[in-house]
């Protein structure tokens, strides 16, 4: 299974939940944009919009960190088909020219430590609040709300289910927003191509931008930056995503904006927008500090070493089969703590396709100096 289908099984919405109502969502008037930066500046006021670290401690201060276990899930491992690797451009800002010598480090408030994938982190209150904010900035009216638990005495809420006048409102307890519109969803303006392997790079970068325009009162994004990444199915079909962040502040500004403070459009088989998703995973984040990290060819040394974490199931085949490499934070529910990697795509020369796709695996080496890791990661023949 391809990597970015891998990682949409493991944080998708349980489609039990989804339900829809019986309106298009129509574009808000100017006056209420303002209204939702204001309520966005007011959540980030009370702390419940946007995590606002105390000082890091010095590095001599800096604590080990122990690098979580790569969960790979049952779902294949997470691997990419291209023609060639340029095709594999997902919008990561960072570049090897960046002159950052350390990055942050957060404990992960939305870790979810049964492995599931189960929302936590926010308070019952607390998504109470963050969905009167939703509901406002997309100017809808609830008509029912229904609060979602687990746990063994079913105590524990993880969402709200928000049952409005245009679709389906679920605030999650990672912060998640997630709005699910009615059968049919919302169809697009003529000129805005918003499918798989009919549209080009440039046609989903302007419908992107067209969707963060039209939202932007609940993503608060001063600089929106369209993204769609994709690749090829086996059947060599090009499938790809449309993202969106906030590209208005500094190199790491922007790193941390890509990985954690997003939004992701999703079309239905029609080319019409049937859901979308805010996210922000540094709202519950307690930041540790920021590390010294290491350079990319440091990196190459570790990873032709054995130090690494992948869900390939085969061992990296060697430095000549590096297509890029890129830094880049793991996100999820199952990452205790959230820390930089470089993240290596490796072309698998075993790995062959009927079509001439080349097959790359990805390979996790953390960003860390070493003496800051506690457990530097080995590669013993399985997946880790």
């Amino acid at each position: 299974m391809r990597g970015h289908h891998l990682l949409d099984k493991l944080e998708l919405v349980d489609p039990a939940y989804v339900e829809a109502a019986d309106r298009v969502p129509q574009k808000k008037h100017t006056w209420r944009k303002w209204a939702a930066l204001a309520a966005c500046i007011g959540l980030l006021a009370s702390g419940i919009f946007s995590a606002v670290p105390s000082e890091p401690p010095e590095p001599a201060n800096l604590q080990a960190i122990t690098i979580p276990e790569y969960g790979h899930g049952a779902m294949g491992f997470e691997g990419y088909l291209c023609y060639d690797i340029a095709e594999l451009d997902n919008g990561n800002p960072w570049s090897e020219d960046m002159a950052l010598s350390s990055l942050p480090v957060y404990r992960n408030g939305a870790y979810d430590p049964t492995g599931a994938g189960i929302p936590r982190g926010l308070s019952e209150a607390q998504m109470q609040e963050r969905l009167a904010f939703a509901a406002s900035a997309l100017g809808l009216e609830v008509f029912e709300m229904e609060v979602i638990t687990t746990g063994d005495q079913g105590t524990d809420p993880t969402e709200l289910r928000a049952v409005t006048n245009n679709g389906t409102l679920y605030i999650q307890a990672n912060g998640a927003i997630v709005c699910f519109l009615p059968d049919g969803g919302q169809a697009l303006p003529d000129g805005y191509s918003f499918t798989h392997g009919d549209t080009t790079q440039a046609q989903a970068e302007e419908t992107i931008s067209y969707l963060a325009d039209a939202y932007q009162d609940i993503l608060c994004f001063e600089e929106p930056k369209a993204v769609s990444a994709g690749d090829y199915t086996f059947t060599g079909v090009f499938t790809r995503s449309y993202c969106v962040y906030d590209a208005a502040g500094d190199d790491l500004s922007d790193i941390l904006n890509y990985h954690f403070r997003s939004a992701r459009f999703s079309a239905d088989d029609s080319g019409n927008l049937s859901s979308f998703r805010v996210e922000d995973r540094l709202l519950l984040a307690e930041k540790l500090g920021d590390y010294p990290v290491i350079s990319v060819e440091e990196a190459t040394e570790l990873l032709a070493g054995g130090h690494y974490q992948t869900s390939v199931p085969t061992p990296f085949p060697g430095t000549e089969y590096i297509g890029k490499v890129e830094l880049s934070y793991r996100t999820g529910s199952r990452e205790e703590v959230l820390l930089p990697y470089y993240r290596f795509y490796v072309q698998l020369p075993d790995e062959t396709s009927a079509l001439d796709l080349k097959t790359y695996g990805v390979y996790y080496v953390p960003a860390l100096a070493q003496e800051y890791i506690a457990n530097m990661p080995t590669y013993d023949g399985s997946f880790n």
